[in-house]
């Protein structure tokens, strides 16, 4: 493919060309895939032209010129995306003292199933197998290593064996440090596409917490976005439920939520007038009140007893670090029972009300005839149910599962209790 012209500028630079093309794949991608167009703008663009067709270290985006401007643009965004999904999973932290040919080969069979799912067009060299659906990097660099009957070269130590129960982890507790190459440099893979190397984090022996916990709220956030936006590809939810929600608690990531949701200033119930003559919505300033937060429970018979005062003494626990209005809603077919909670009203005591069939829909609906400003919404549900909303609501939405029920929501966050 030619060095392009850009339209009254003249002739470009192989470089010029290929920067600009890249920033149209992420534009691409903030239209088409929000979740990945927020991820992709944490990586600044580099030119490399030492690489094969283009790599990140969790910090970059480095590509070859010549390679970016020979691919097609719909296979530039999917390339785009195959980068961002490395450090996204944590492929950049975690190689430790594998090969790194094999562990990118590893990492590439982990992802590229998940973005073809979503319909992106990857470059001919880019390659997935069926067999390695929903597994670790980790899990099939051991599959890859054992149908080749080799065996791990790089540690020095071999009497000290790494413990297969790690390896197969879905996501580690830390990241390994990686061993660097006879120059000390980070170790790359000639004619891999899309490859990704160890963090320099890992190099300079400085603490990687910070960055895996970054990358990790970062996925966490986009994830939101992007399922409030009903934009979220099903891979995607699944690699979120398994390498994000399992790390915590269920009661912590509840917390977090409504912190996260409940200390905002803002509240997107009331717009700010100020735009609305623009057609443009924004959320409206609270000033100097309660940050008011709903719970549903649904009452059908499905949740026991001894998680409803679980559930109810977290909640408990979370409106006591902060002050909160709580509106309870007791909902089976209809809301059955609507009380409200302030500080001075604790405990929560939930003694459920109803026991019928299952709509979620009367929840959203009694919040808008009340008025409520909610900052947020938590629903308590085994989700054995498929009446929802047709509308995302102007508020964010956490759903706190019980029992097995495969159903997900349209939109919201989702957590197993």
């Amino acid at each position: 493919m030619g060095c392009p012209t850009c339209r009254g500028y003249g002739v470009v630079t192989e470089n010029e060309a290929a920067h600009l093309r890249l920033t149209r794949a992420r534009s691409s991608l903030l239209l088409r895939h929000p979740f990945f167009a927020t991820l992709a703008l944490r990586l600044r663009l580099q030119e490399d032209r030492s690489c094969h067709s283009a790599w990140t270290d969790g910090e970059c985006l480095a590509y070859n010129p010549d390679y970016i401007n020979s691919i097609s643009q719909d296979k530039l965004v999917g390339l785009t995306a195959h980068i961002v999904m490395h450090p996204a999973c944590g492929h950049h932290l975690r190689r430790g003292k594998r090969d790194g040919k094999r562990w990118n080969e590893a990492c590439d069979y982990a992802i590229n199933w998940i973005l073809e799912d979503a319909g992106f067009s990857l470059p001919e060299a880019f390659q997935s197998r069926q067999e390695f659906r929903e597994m670790s990097a980790e899990a099939i660099y051991a599959v890859l290593v054992g149908d080749d009957g080799e065996e791990e070269q790089e540690g020095e130590e071999p009497e000290e064996p790494e413990n297969p129960s790690e390896n197969d982890r879905e996501d580690e507790t830390g990241p390994q440090q990686a061993e660097p190459d006879s120059q000390g440099a980070r170790p790359s893979q000639e004619g891999v596409p899309g490859e990704v190397r160890d963090s320099p984090t890992l190099e300079a022996d400085s603490p990687q917490d910070g960055e895996n916990s970054s990358w990790e709220e970062a996925m966490l956030s986009a994830a939101s976005q992007a399922r409030e936006m009903g934009r979220l590809p099903d891979g995607i939810s699944r690699l979120v439920d398994k390498q994000l929600y399992p790390q915590l608690p269920w009661a912590e990531l509840l917390a977090r939520f409504i912190e996260r949701n409940a200390r905002s200033d803002y509240t997107w119930m009331m717009p700010n007038r100020r735009y609305l003559h623009q057609d443009v919505y924004f959320p409206a300033l609270l000033e100097n009140e309660l940050q008011q937060i709903v719970v549903a429970v649904d009452t059908s018979g499905s949740v026991q007893p001894d998680e409803l005062q679980h559930f109810a003494a977290e909640i408990t626990a979370i409106m006591e670090q902060f002050p909160s209005r709580l509106h309870l809603l007791y909902c089976d077919a209809a809301v059955q029972e609507y009380r409200q909670f302030d500080k001075a009203d604790l405990p929560v005591v939930i003694e459920p009300k109803g026991g019928g069939g299952t709509d979620f829909r009367p929840v959203f609906e009694r919040v808008e005839k009340e008025h409520i400003p909610a900052a947020c919404l938590i629903y308590l549900t085994d989700m054995e149910c498929l009446h929802f909303p047709a509308e995302m609501p102007p508020y964010p939405v956490l759903w706190v599962q019980t029992g097995e029920s495969r159903t997900r929501p349209p939109f919201g966050e989702c957590i197993r209790m």
